[in-house]
């Protein structure tokens, strides 16, 4: 498993990094692409909290060039024969998308978060490296509703990650989105 790319936040002066991805939860957000393995999510995001109002200010991401499509020949990995299969399928190739291409609706370089309601977590100290991850001992979290910041409270590695079992991580796995990698041709908006 790679590190992924932090979602970046300025908040009071700071700029905040954090794994929560508020733009997950948007209703008309578009396919992003993944291109990378740094970057599962297909995109990076820079968010500003002012005036307890939390907004999307910059977008880099990858989304689904409009006409363009290949084949690529893939292995096919449901035939149980002994031979050696391809088969080609149809990869949609990768545009560089900005702000303003996702959402032209952004206003002044802005689109408020109204969609967003949930916690975003920022480690708080010196972090302890958890392999593929960093734990930190506590972590500032300013939870949202509807865009608009309601409580800041710092809590710890527990309160924020309790403990699950076996079960309950599967659950969660099954339940992931599908993942798309391997996106072999990126071209950039203009």
């Amino acid at each position: 498993m790679t590190f992924q790319t932090s979602e970046q936040f300025m908040y009071q002066g700071k700029k905040l990094l954090s794994n929560n991805c508020p733009l997950a939860q948007h209703p008309h957000a578009p396919e992003f692409l993944t291109v990378t393995s740094m970057c599962r999510r297909g995109y990076n995001g820079t968010w500003r909290i002012k005036d307890h109002q939390l907004y999307l200010i910059k977008l880099d991401a990858y989304i689904k060039h409009p006409t363009a499509v290949h084949g690529r020949r893939v292995f096919n990995l449901e035939d149980e024969s002994d031979d050696f299969c391809f088969k080609i399928i149809d990869v949609p190739m990768a545009v560089n998308a900005s702000l303003k291409d996702v959402f032209p609706e952004a206003k002044d370089g802005k689109l408020f978060a109204d969609w967003f309601s949930g916690d975003i977590n920022f480690g708080q100290g010196k972090g302890d490296d958890q392999g593929m991850a960093s734990a930190y001992p506590k972590y500032l979290t300013l939870r949202f509703e509807k865009g608009i910041l309601v409580n800041e409270i710092v809590r710890t590695y527990e309160e924020v990650f309790p403990p699950k079992t076996m079960e309950q991580r599967m659950e969660a796995l099954l339940k992931s989105p599908p993942i798309r990698i391997g996106l072999s041709r990126i071209y950039k908006s203009k």
